[in-house]
């Protein structure tokens, strides 16, 4: 090979490395000013005590915690409690985070990470704003989606960027924050065991009361307990049936509805809470009593509003079920739930949905 062909080439491969090098600046754009190690949020750690709000937002939807007297509380739904434990883990993962891996400057890259204007419409990016008491910001990140098994260690990471700033990067961090109220609330309204369900009345106006009770336990040894003696009931065996229903040549759609109910009624979860001024009355609302053995008595109170079941409780009791009842109290007083459709009419059953249709 001639000297000027090997000079050449080497001047050929040379500017070909430096093509590439541009090239690949040009479309990634690292950020000179930040290295990978840093944290994502470096004074939140020291900023944490004065946090005074966490606002969540993604297009039109939006969420503001706010810290209250007693802990935290939904802002727009009358400070209604959150789960602290969820708030604890946003702030300790938003604290803990570094930046690990620069990603592009580019913002038509953006969606593929989930890191566009989280308030543009139909964005799957979140903004996340910290705030302190007179409103001013003390940390605001931009969280896109999750990447699974970061680098080595085997754990999850989330794309992220800094609004103002164009660089997105990569955090060693899973950082969930939902605009949603119900991600935040504990959302179990009454968990009531099936088992100690001794009865249930259901009041639904215009329609016949509809009661429930738990079947007499058999008896073994024909002594009725009055003594004090074991009267060898076989309580766990007994199970709930409706009084006085079916009426006679009529059966059942399902052997097992009585149970159903009651189960239904025991266990209900919340969509969404709003404050209620007053126990509500009148031709629209439902009411359904659940009575246990040595405890309270709850009172459902089901409504409709729009296209919207809205669920009240109270609770009255004497002795421990008072104890019990005073809790439920502290807990519900002054807020209606919403609750799924499905569940109000798993619950609300008239008599004439009870029964089979007549043959022919």
């Amino acid at each position: 090979m001639k000297p000027e062909t090997f000079v050449y080439l080497a001047i050929a491969a040379a500017l070909s490395v430096l093509f590439a090098i541009v090239s690949y600046a040009s479309n990634n754009q690292w950020s000179q000013g930040r290295a990978a190690g840093e944290k994502l949020l470096p004074s939140l750690a020291n900023d944490a005590s004065r946090i005074a709000t966490i606002e969540v937002r993604q297009g039109d939807s939006a969420v503001t915690l706010e810290k209250t007297g007693a802990g935290w509380g939904l802002r727009d739904r009358g400070g209604y409690p959150v789960d602290f434990a969820k708030v604890r883990t946003l702030l300790v993962a938003l604290a803990e985070a570094e930046l690990t891996d620069a990603k592009t400057r580019r913002p038509d890259r953006y969606p593929a990470l989930e890191l566009e204007d989280p308030a543009e419409k139909g964005a799957k990016s979140r903004l996340v704003k910290l705030s302190d008491a007179k409103g001013g910001t003390i940390g605001e990140v931009v969280i896109g989606k999750q990447r699974q098994e970061l680098l080595v260690t085997g754990k999850s990471g989330t794309y992220v960027r800094r609004p103002g700033d164009p660089q997105a990067w990569l955090a060693n961090a899973e950082l969930h924050a939902s605009f949603s109220v119900k991600d935040w609330m504990k959302t179990t309204v009454v968990a009531i065991d099936i088992g100690r369900i001794s009865g249930i009345s259901i009041e639904i106006p215009g329609e016949q009361p509809l009661k429930i009770e738990r079947e007499a336990p058999a008896v073994k040894d024909g002594k009725d307990g009055k003594d004090g003696k074991d009267s060898g009931k076989e309580a766990g065996d007994t199970k709930l049936r409706f009084v006085g229903f079916p009426p006679e040549g009529k059966k059942l759609k399902e052997a097992g509805a009585a149970e159903n109910i009651a189960r239904a009624a025991g266990s209900i979860d919340m969509e969404d809470v709003r404050k209620l001024a007053a126990v509500p009355t009148g031709a629209g609302v439902n009411m359904v009593k659940i009575e246990v053995a040595e405890g309270p008595t709850t009172t459902l109170r089901l409504r409709k509003d729009g296209d919207s079941h809205w669920l009240s409780v109270t609770a009255t009791g004497e002795g421990e079920a008072k104890k019990a009842a005073d809790e439920i109290a502290k807990r519900t007083q002054g807020w209606e739930y919403k609750i799924p459709a499905a569940k109000a009419e798993s619950i609300l059953k008239k008599r004439a949905d009870l029964l089979e249709a007549p043959p022919g």
